[in-house]
This record gives C-alpha cells, structure tokens and sequence, in this order.
C-alpha cells in the first residue's frame, strides 16, 4: 500500500456551534420557498475548525462535509458530530479551490494555484494527479470548481481557459466544453454541476448566467441574466442540485445563494432580506446533503453556513 500523503488530525473540540435563527424583518415576501439560518460552521483562522477565504465544498454519503480551506492550503473535513480532520499539509496543495468526493469517499481536488487535478483514496492515498507545475504540458488554467456525474466522470471548471473539461475517473481526457455555440461561448467559467439526467450545467461567470447543457453538449437553457433582483445573477460560481433537482448558485457578485427550479424558473434568494443578518460576503460554492441541507461557503467572511427548508410562503 502506497503512502498516504494526507494527514487526517483529529481534534477534540467541536466547531459547529448551533446558530440562533434570526428573526425574519417585516419585508415583502420575494419567494416562494424559505430557508433559514441553522448553523455556523469555523471562523477565520489558520486552526482546524478555522477557514481562510474556503472555496468549494461538498458532501458525502454519512454527511460529512468537506470544505477547500484555499487561504490554508489544505482540505478540511468535519463530520456531523463536529469533529475535525485536517487533510494535506507538506505543500501538497496549492491553493485548492474545489473539491468533490464520489460515493465511495475516493477525493477529488483542483488547485489553482498550482493548476492541478489530484485524486486520493479515502484514507488519503495518493491515486493520480493531472497537471502541475511538473507536468510536461499544462492541462489547466486557475481552475476553480469540480464535480461527479453518475458515472464518476470528472467535470473541472477550467476557468482561465474558458472551458469545462472532462476526464474519467482513471484519469483519461473526455472532452471539452468552450459553450454550444461560439455566441454562447465561456467566460471564466467558476461552477459546475450534473444532474440526474446527465445534463451539464455551468456558470458563465462574466456573462451572468447559467447554461445548461444536454449530455452531447447542446444548449437546452440559458438560466439567468445580470441584474440584481431575483432570477437574476452577477458573477454566478459554485453550482450544486438539490433533492428535488432544484438548481442552487452561488450568486458571488450579489452576495447571496439563489435556487432554480427545474425548468429554471427562480425559486428564492437567501438572505432573502438585509434585516436577517446573515449577510453573505462573495460566496462562492454551494452543496446539498441527502436530508436537504444546504451548505454555503461564506469566502470573504471565513465560514461555512447551513440552511434548512421551513416550507413555502403562503
């Protein structure tokens, strides 16, 4: 057995700490559906428990929630209970910006600071790497975001290239995507997700918007427009589908998470107001675990939040 090149150090303090959920102010109701504020997960800090400017995030099959602390060179775990689990060190990354992990914990993570895509067992073995600063020909440019489709095929938001790229879980180059046509091209591309029927959606990050793509790479929808108001984005990144095949984004430039529906209609933002104080600075990933829980990765305020569905408005 290969040497494992992460450490998992455990500590024994908790970090997720329950959060009051804050009282709704007296605006306008905007949405249909409603989440609330349940948890507050790290701070700033260089600490395990503690984030620097995390990027991606996601979720496994237990809940365990993984988070690309970028600002720390590292990759962070935490299980449900609370406890935390520090993996890499050594400089074995370089400014991770997404991470993934497939049903079977095998770990999934793109760097962009040193332009690479490495994969680890669930104990931290090393599996492959893809790129680098060793590499004999550079696969990536500042890549931002990953995910898995069912098939474990491997979708990278490849941003500096305006691409999505895709590899197999082995390793070997699929395809790639620049956009369906050349007026729908990419721009900085900085989310990625598949849902269950194998369509690819991504944010068109400088154009405000989200494609949606059908498995052959066709356009089927175009999600959003740049605007500040609800179904419109700005400076869309992470990208992550719910339970119900619901379309979450991280809506960086307007400092908040939106949800689509299916067919891309606009479900509901959160904050859903300024008075709930629970001001979201730049956020740049979102994940949704199997109870319906959503994650936000709060990055200009060092944090992880999580949201709960309260139901609809009526």
């Amino acid at each position: 057995m290969s040497e494992s090149r992460f450490r998992y150090l455990e500590i024994g303090r908790r970090v997720r700490r329950p959060t009051v959920a804050p009282k709704a102010g007296t605006a306008e109701p905007v949405a249909r559906e409603l989440f609330r504020l349940v948890e507050t997960i790290g701070s700033h800090g260089s600490e395990l428990g503690e984030f620097s400017n995390p990027g991606g995030i996601a979720t496994d099959a237990d809940s365990n929630l993984y988070v690309a602390d970028c600002g720390n060179e590292r990759i962070q775990k935490i299980t449900p209970e609370g406890e935390v689990y520090g993996l890499g060190g050594g400089g074995l990354f370089v400014c991770p910006r997404g991470v993934t992990v497939d049903h079977t914990r095998f770990i999934y993570v793109v760097e962009q600071g040193a332009n690479r895509l490495q994969k680890f067992g669930q104990r931290g073995q090393y599996v492959f790497g893809i790129g680098g600063p060793d590499a004999a020909q550079p696969r990536f440019a500042r890549p931002t975001a990953i995910c898995l489709d069912n098939y474990h095929q491997v979708y990278v938001a490849d941003t500096d290239n305006d691409r999505v790229t895709c590899y197999t879980a082995t390793g070997r180059w699929q395809i790639d995507f620049h956009g369906p046509t050349s007026a729908l091209a990419l721009r900085r591309p900085q989310g990625v997700a598949v849902d269950a029927l194998g369509r690819l959606y991504v944010s068109d990050t400088l154009h405000h918007r989200i494609l949606r793509l059908t498995p052959e790479g066709r356009l089927d929808r175009v999600i959003g427009r740049a605007g500040p108001q609800l179904g419109e984005l700005a400076e869309p990144r992470g990208l992550a589908i719910d339970l119900d095949g619901g379309l979450w984004v991280a809506d960086a430039g307007n400092d908040r998470v939106q949800k689509f529906g299916p067919e891309g209609e606009a479900v509901c933002h959160f904050p859903e107001s300024p008075m709930l104080k629970a001001d979201l600075s730049s956020p740049s990933a979102v994940a949704v675990d199997r109870h319906g829980n959503v994650y936000v990765s709060d990055s200009l305020n060092h944090r992880i939040l999580r949201l709960e569905p309260v139901g609809e408005r009526r």
